[in-house]
């Protein structure tokens, strides 16, 4: 068993602290903060907390009538959303542009805009296993908090699944990247996370107090060499990427 003083490190969902194994990595986050002095824990939104259905890419690509895989480029590929997730950008921009991607494509115009519109109205799902860890984790007595690669648009999405009671009715657990400037996995958007963070709780909170969970390898392994602990989360079944931020 490793003490609360051990090296933050970054977990993958099938390995625990002391190399054991585990199949959720609900369980690996569990095991941090019991055994690792975790004060204050992240959980990535897309993917984890808030899911999508995968299968809606290939209607859009019908839709269209293009390849597959070309409205997911068209979405999540284009070069704008860097733009977005940093706070520099707008969602209703970068619809525009998706569509008008999708148009160079080969689609109709009033094809593209419909499959926008589309994907930027498709319902998200709360996964239950990751809200009630979350609450659970709150209620014993550590923070918690979401870190997102978001738009301007998240926290009335967040409102309309009801997630209120993980970000605060006034959104003081959110820690949107687009209005802290910097995203995953550059180490500024941890940086700027962990101080906001710290202004929340009225303390400054050391990076080895603080457990991460992510879907992506590379922020994962980002917030490991910012010094979190982190936890990558793969939900079950998942194969191909769904309609989310990066």
């Amino acid at each position: 068993m490793v003490g609360p003083d051990a090296a933050p490190r970054a977990y993958d969902e099938r390995m625990s602290s002391d190399d054991t194994t585990y199949t959720d990595p609900l369980l690996a986050l569990g095991e941090l903060v019991a055994e690792h002095g975790i004060r204050v824990v992240v959980s990535d939104l897309d993917g984890v907390l808030r899911v999508f259905d995968a299968s809606l890419w290939d209607e859009l690509d019908a839709m269209t009538g293009t390849p597959d895989g070309t409205s997911f480029r068209a979405v999540l590929g284009h070069p704008y959303l860097d733009d977005v997730v940093r706070g520099r950008g707008t969602h209703a921009r970068w619809r525009e542009l998706a569509a008008e991607q999708l148009v160079e494509a080969g689609s109709d115009p009033a094809a593209a805009r419909e499959a926008v519109d589309r994907w930027a109205g498709t319902p998200a799902v709360v996964d239950r296993r990751v809200r009630a860890m979350l609450l659970h984790l709150r209620a014993a007595g550590t923070a918690v908090f979401v870190l997102t690669n978001g738009t301007d648009r998240v926290p009335e999405e967040l409102a309309a699944l009801g997630l209120e009671d993980v970000v605060g009715e006034d959104g003081r657990f959110l820690l949107n990247t687009a209005d802290l400037g910097a995203a995953k996995p550059d180490p500024e958007a941890f940086a700027r996370a962990r101080a906001r963070i710290g202004r929340v709780l009225g303390e400054e909170i050391p990076p080895e107090r603080i457990a991460f969970l992510d879907d992506s390898p590379r922020h994962v392994e980002a917030a490991a060499r910012c010094g979190w602990h982190a936890v990558l989360h793969r939900a079950s079944g998942t194969e191909r990427a769904a309609p989310r931020l990066p």
